[in-house]
């Protein structure tokens, strides 16, 4: 089994608004990232770890049945998104064996990606543990761990750099996959930035 972990607990302070639910097209920000996961079939379970504003954004996701989603709540969310992936790892499934990861603020990430990364991760050998899918140099996500990590994630620190900290211990285990698809670097912090994607998405869609 592969899952799928979607933090989206944050407050959206530097957006000014809950981004997770501003419009997307005919859909939402938190969605689009959501059904990206939950439309790949090599995905079994997907997991959204909400915090602030968590039951509105939850009624807008019950709306539509996604049989593989699990809604996740984080109380701890105000410690940063590091406390949601461990809130996601927690709700793993026991058969897991490995997870991707990728904040529900970047709604550019398609099914592609994550049948992609999935795909390689079966043909993964036994030195690797983690796959980063790269745009121009630049790390991007869905970004997978294997399991095994998990109880060395749950015992990290909030004081330092979350996963990134993982990735820079564990370099050598790293496979790196070069994509042409910048969306899977593109994250929606600001204003500038969702407005910057949604003309992204309707040049894309020749609007």
């Amino acid at each position: 089994m592969i899952s799928a972990i979607i933090p989206a607990a944050g407050e959206s302070k530097r957006m000014g608004t809950l981004k997770q639910l501003l419009p997307w097209g005919k859909t939402t920000i938190i969605e689009s990232a959501i059904d990206a996961a939950c439309n790949c079939k090599n995905v079994d379970q997907v997991i959204v770890v909400l915090g602030h504003e968590a039951n509105k954004i939850r009624a807008t996701l019950e709306k539509k049945i996604r049989p593989k989603l699990e809604i996740v709540v984080n109380p701890d969310y105000k410690l940063g998104m590091f406390s949601s992936v461990k809130a996601g790892v927690r709700a793993l499934a026991p058969k897991v064996k490995a997870f991707l990861i990728a904040p529900g603020d970047q709604p550019e990430i398609r099914s592609e990606e994550y049948d992609k990364i999935s795909t390689i991760f079966k043909n993964l050998n036994e030195s690797q543990d983690i796959i980063i899918p790269v745009y121009k140099h630049k790390g991007g996500h869905p970004t997978l761990f294997k399991t095994s990590l998990c109880s060395e994630i749950l015992n990290m620190p909030y004081g330092g750099n979350g996963l990134r900290d993982l990735i820079h211990k564990y370099n050598e285990k790293i496979l790196r996959i070069n994509m042409e698809y910048a969306g899977i670097i593109h994250d929606l912090d600001t204003k500038t930035d969702y407005l910057a994607a949604i003309n992204r998405r309707n040049d894309k869609d020749g609007i």
